[in-house]
């Protein structure tokens, strides 16, 4: 089923393109702060959407999805002309749809395909049995599916200023992301950025190269007009570890691991269990799949 838009619309650009799903106002500034952060660093745009989700025992069901736009979203245009102040602000060319549908991931899907976006901006509460319409088990099928990277905020955590960022790496295109992302984070707010490595204690010389090797990956993908730090600790515990470190910062970001991360639901993960007890504004990044058949089934069964 096509999403019902409305605004400028579904369009695709030659722009990079950053597609924001806001549905709670107390959330919107949030997520588009960090939107327009990755815009800003890539030349390009934000679309910003909101979703009415006409669940199958909805009584919108007995209603058109135009009848439901024009007469039911009257708060959810609202939040759109709320969230797209912020990228105007900042000098950001915009556009916002209001979507309707059965599926909020279903639909979430259709519009990243139709705009041609380059990265998906979801909120996450820090639970896994959140019901809000764009948190919780909708995030799933985005992550596993969306042909673009895909960005998991923490929603609710902020702070004020943003002088140092917490980058944890353990390599691969995931860890690159999160470093981009940190990047676009750091250079709208001249932030410091700290490369943490994590290794056993009785890590040999290999295991302590290969760590190292991560941190040094991480720091060439930064700019020189970025402030940085190197970070190589020793630690049976890896998430507590980032959780310790990440009490002297006032963000983090991590990729995606490989393995047990976002699977068919956000549960028993290095990025799970942080994004849960950190009080720190929190950014998990997954790099886009390859868009060969291949590279899309090692994306949904190996993210």
């Amino acid at each position: 089923m096509s999403p019902t838009v409305a605004g400028d619309g579904l369009t695709a650009s030659d722009e990079y393109t950053v597609l924001v799903a806001v549905n709670n106002p107390q959330n919107a500034e949030q997520l588009m702060r960090t939107a327009v952060d990755l815009a800003v660093a890539n030349d390009g745009r934000v679309h910003v959407v909101s979703v009415v989700h006409k669940h199958h025992t909805s009584p919108f069901l007995l209603f058109e999805d135009e009848y439901i736009r024009e007469e039911f979203s009257g708060d959810r245009k609202r939040l759109l002309e709320r969230a797209t102040d912020v990228a105007v602000e900042a000098d950001v060319p915009v556009a916002d749809s209001l979507l309707v549908g059965s599926s909020v991931s279903g639909v979430l899907l259709d519009a990243i395909d139709d705009i041609e976006a380059d990265a998906v901006l979801l909120g996450w509460r820090g639970d896994t049995t959140a019901s809000d319409r764009v948190l919780g088990t909708t995030i799933d099928p985005v992550v596993r599916r969306a042909r673009c990277d895909v960005l998991i905020e923490r929603v609710g955590l902020t702070t004020s200023t943003v002088e140092t960022i917490l980058l944890p790496t353990v390599g691969g295109p995931h860890a690159e992301l999160a470093t981009e992302v940190t990047e676009a984070i750091a250079a709208r707010n001249d932030a410091t950025v700290d490369v943490l490595s994590v290794v056993q204690p009785d890590a040999d010389d290999r295991t302590q190269d290969i760590a190292t090797g991560h941190i040094e990956r991480s720091l060439e993908l930064l700019p020189d007009r970025v402030e940085t730090d190197r970070l190589l600790v020793e630690s049976d515990d890896i998430t507590e570890t980032i959780l310790e470190v990440g009490e002297d910062h006032d963000v983090i970001v991590l990729g995606a691991t490989r393995r047990g991360v976002l699977t068919r639901r956000i549960a028993g993960s290095i990025p799970q269990r942080v994004g849960t007890e950190t009080d720190r504004p929190f950014v998990m990044t997954k790099r886009r799949p390859d868009r060969s058949r291949l590279g899309e089934l090692i994306a949904r069964w190996w993210p």
